[in-house]
């Protein structure tokens, strides 16, 4: 499948260089995030585990920036900007496993 993954590869939209710094922020840090738990069901019915994505921690986010030497000026619009994405991000998540659970309930 090769050809698939370079025709999507050609077809993506080129980031303005402002941003690509943000992005890749956020693609290194998706991973350092809390994923809270929870049981979801009726009392004697369904029963289902779900895992929720909490925000990317700020020590992981001040680490980043210190590794990739974020400079005092930059650092507050970087860090908004990677905020800003992984808000997007967990509202998204959040709400297609609230669509889940309430399709699993009716089923």
């Amino acid at each position: 499948m090769p050809e698939i993954r370079e025709a999507i590869l050609a077809s993506k939209p080129a980031l303005p260089p402002s941003l690509e710094r943000p992005w890749r922020g956020w693609h290194d840090l998706q991973h350092d995030r809390a994923w809270l738990t929870d049981l979801v069901g009726a009392a004697i019915g369904k029963i289902r585990g779900v895992s929720r994505p909490g925000g990317i921690s700020w020590q992981a986010l001040a680490r980043w920036c210190e590794a990739n030497a974020v400079s005092e000026d930059d650092r507050p619009w970087i860090e908004d900007q990677i905020r800003a994405m992984d808000s997007v991000f967990m509202a998204y998540r959040n709400r297609r496993i609230t669509e889940d659970i309430e399709q699993f309930m009716k089923g």
